[in-house]
Order: C-alpha cells, then sequence, then structure tokens
C-alpha cells in the first residue's frame, strides 16, 4: 500500500513538473525581447534634410514564401532612394532568412537596432519584430509592449532609439499595433501616444509603422494636433482626396509616418510617397523626405 502511494506521489510531481516545464516554454516563446543593435558602426550625424521610409516585411509565417527573393527586392528599393532612417515591422529571424534587419542594414551600410515582439528563433526557429536603421549612431534605445493585449500569443511594441540630426537630436519609433478590433487597436493608439510623448522629453520625434487603422477611423482622427501625417502631403501632391492605400490585402492606407513637432524644431515635409508591390510585401513601403530646423533660425 505504502509503495502505491509512493508511486502515485511521484506520478503527480512527474506531471507537475512537465506542467511547470511547459508553462516555461510558452512563457518565452510569447515574451517580447530586449533591443538588439546591429549592423555597421555609425558615428556621424545625418542630415537635417533627410530621408524617412517604413516598411511591414510581411514574414509569412510560417510559409515564409519568397522570402529571400523578397529581401533582395526590398534592398533593391531602398538603394534607389537610399533612406537616412528606416522604420521596419514584422522584420523576422527564420529558417529562410537569419536576420532580416540585420541583412538590410548590411546591404544599405546602416546601424540598428531590433527588438523581438512574437516567437522565439532559439525555441522555435521563427520570431519577428521592429527595428529601426539609421545613417548614424543610434542611442538610448528601448522597447514597450503596448496595452492591451489583442491576445496571449500576440505582442505588440514600440521600440525607438535617438539619432543625432545636424538640427539636433530626434527620437525614432517603430510600431505595429493589432489587426485584431477596433476598440483593442484604438486602445493600443493611446497608449502610444501616451508613451511618445513621454519618452521624447519636448525633441521632435518620427512615429512610423503598420498601424492596422486606416485615415477614417477615431484613433487616428482623434491624434493630436502636433502630429503630422506625411502621407496627407503626398496625396495633396498628387491631387487625390486620400493618399494612396498601402495594404494589399485590404486597399487601405494603415502605414503611415508621423512627424511629431519638437518644442523648438519644426518639420518641413518636401516630398513623399510610397514603394514596392507584391514582389516586396503585402504593403507597400512609406517614404517622406523631410527638412527639420530649429525654431529660433
Amino acid at each position: 500500500m505504502q509503495r502505491c502511494h509512493t508511486s502515485r506521489q511521484r506520478a503527480t510531481l512527474l506531471v507537475a513538473m512537465l506542467l511547470a516545464a511547459a508553462a516555461l516554454f510558452l512563457l518565452s516563446v510569447s515574451r517580447p525581447g530586449l533591443p538588439r543593435e546591429f549592423g555597421v558602426a555609425r558615428t556621424d550625424r545625418i542630415p537635417a534634410t533627410l530621408t524617412i521610409a517604413t516598411l511591414n516585411l510581411w514574414h509569412d509565417y510560417p510559409h515564409y514564401s519568397r522570402q529571400q527573393e523578397r529581401l533582395e527586392t526590398a534592398l533593391e528599393a531602398l538603394h534607389s532612394f537610399s533612406p537616412d532612417l528606416l522604420c521596419l515591422q514584422e522584420a523576422s529571424r527564420t529558417p529562410v532568412v537569419d536576420h532580416a534587419a540585420a541583412a538590410l542594414a548590411s546591404g544599405l551600410e546602416m546601424t540598428g537596432v531590433y527588438a523581438r515582439a512574437n516567437g522565439n528563433r532559439n525555441l522555435i526557429r521563427f520570431e519577428e519584430g521592429e527595428a529601426v536603421l539609421a545613417q548614424g549612431a543610434l542611442v538610448g534605445s528601448a522597447a514597450l509592449e503596448l496595452r492591451p493585449r489583442a491576445g496571449f500569443f500576440e505582442h505588440r511594441l514600440a521600440l525607438w532609439a535617438t539619432v543625432e540630426t545636424e538640427a539636433g537630436p530626434v527620437v525614432v519609433f517603430s510600431t505595429h499595433l493589432t489587426n485584431q478590433g477596433g476598440a483593442i487597436n484604438a486602445a493600443q493608439m493611446g497608449s502610444l501616444v501616451e508613451l511618445v510623448e513621454r519618452e521624447r522629453h519636448g525633441l521632435p520625434a518620427i512615429v512610423a509603422g503598420d498601424f492596422n487603422a486606416d485615415e477614417t477611423t477615431p484613433q487616428i482622427a482623434a491624434l493630436p494636433a502636433h502630429w503630422h501625417d506625411a502621407g496627407l502631403f503626398a496625396g495633396r501632391e498628387a491631387q487625390l482626396d486620400t493618399p494612396s492605400p498601402t495594404s494589399l490585402d485590404s486597399g487601405r492606407r494603415i502605414d503611415y509616418i508621423f512627424l511629431v513637432e519638437g518644442d523648438s524644431a519644426d518639420w518641413g515635409v518636401l516630398d513623399a510617397g510610397t514603394f514596392g508591390g507584391e514582389a516586396l510585401s503585402d504593403h507597400l513601403g512609406v517614404w517622406v523626405r523631410v527638412n527639420l530646423t530649429v525654431a529660433n533660425e
């Protein structure tokens, strides 16, 4: 009787250990990572007249369709206008492409910082997240998960770092909001605005990425007045009622570059547009050429 009782205890302990190991595995897989630097070491300042781009690279988990070819197409497209700053979403690490953001940084001779949002390459051979690449040094990088979370395995981040320009420092944010429900997306937008206003410390900022909300949604309409939508400039220049869509799946404009005024610095938009196509991603990239000036100049 004692032996049977001991066997049951051992079995219970074994089940508890297995459940604990499974829980630890799930938590490790579903936990965002810390920012990691990569790319070419840069110490120079970028010009006050600069080009900014944002692009959702489309990881296409678990198929990774044409991922290497699409990455090469992205590099070719980006080479055509040589951005000074590049924000990436769905920058993945897969069995096909070891580190998409690092590959672009190497090809463009940029430095970069990346933070994992979902997955874990060491555990399941896949992860994806946000990245910021620059033609100058990036300092003070950090990342924060936007709230509320849309699901246990879905994490949406904002990753940011400061870059020095000839007109002073600029804080650059790359982000990717949920596509699961308008209310959750709107709440994450509020979380993002609060984060940007807190972390930029009065400096001018760039907030770029895949917002999964078009310009007709309340959360886009309610953005602060000092957040300027660069895509609207492109639409006016092309004499369009609304700028071109960026999602090739939905036909909606959900990718943006917002230029946030600083306490003593102003943005001027010189030109803007989209780039890419189906050969590159399921999103069009967005680019803008701007001039940053100190207000008292």
